[in-house]
């Protein structure tokens, strides 16, 4: 989603205002900005939050008690993209089983099955391991597992480690950042193929 926005972004947006600018004879083209896919996705109250929550929360905590708390949580159930079996007019829909949810894409509508969600969240590597392959001599490896750097003391004083979400959403945000800072070059072609 993140990189179909800044396609959109860079690619039809800016040249549709540059050929305005210019003056140039062209078909509009509309276009779904998914900005809103994306805050549904990441946002505060979205679905990495509401899943770094489920994985967080004391007790007994499964995917199907996780969804159900997506359903109740007004900012997901009620939003245009999301669909569920327990809102009303998807009651009977058999294409969405009742462990899933769908989210309306740009490119269409995506199944998610919710099944084993918490568990692949949780991702959790032992920190021996973690501070094992942080010292290796390889920058990469070092790179790769910076939550395995000890300090002062002796060990690491962050408290738990990072959800898969959590990485992903900084992962994304750096690759983001990294293409936000670079100027796309077009060819244009004077005769069509």
């Amino acid at each position: 989603e993140k990189l179909q926005q800044i396609f959109i972004e860079l690619t039809l947006k800016q040249e549709q205002e540059e050929y305005v600018r210019e003056g140039i004879e062209w078909t509009h083209i509309d276009y779904f900005n998914n900005a809103v896919i994306c805050d549904l996705i990441e946002s505060k109250s979205g679905i990495l939050a509401a899943l770094d929550d489920a994985c967080l929360r004391p007790g007994k905590m499964d995917d199907e008690i996780y969804l159900s708390s997506m359903n109740r949580q007004t900012s997901i159930c009620e939003h245009p993209h999301y669909e569920s079996r327990t809102q009303k007019k998807f009651l009977t829909d058999n294409s969405l089983g009742r462990d899933s949810f769908r989210l309306r894409h740009y490119a269409g509508a995506v199944v998610y099955n919710v099944q084993g969600f918490l568990e692949k969240n949780k991702d959790v590597l032992y920190q021996d391991f973690s501070e094992l392959l942080y010292s290796c001599n390889n920058l990469l490896t070092k790179k790769l597992f910076k939550e395995g750097r000890v300090v002062e003391g002796g060990f690491n004083t962050q408290k738990r480690p990072p959800t898969l979400a959590t990485q992903f959403k900084a992962s994304v945000t750096d690759l983001m950042n990294s293409l936000l800072v670079k100027n796309p070059h077009y060819i244009r072609c004077i005769k069509p193929n």
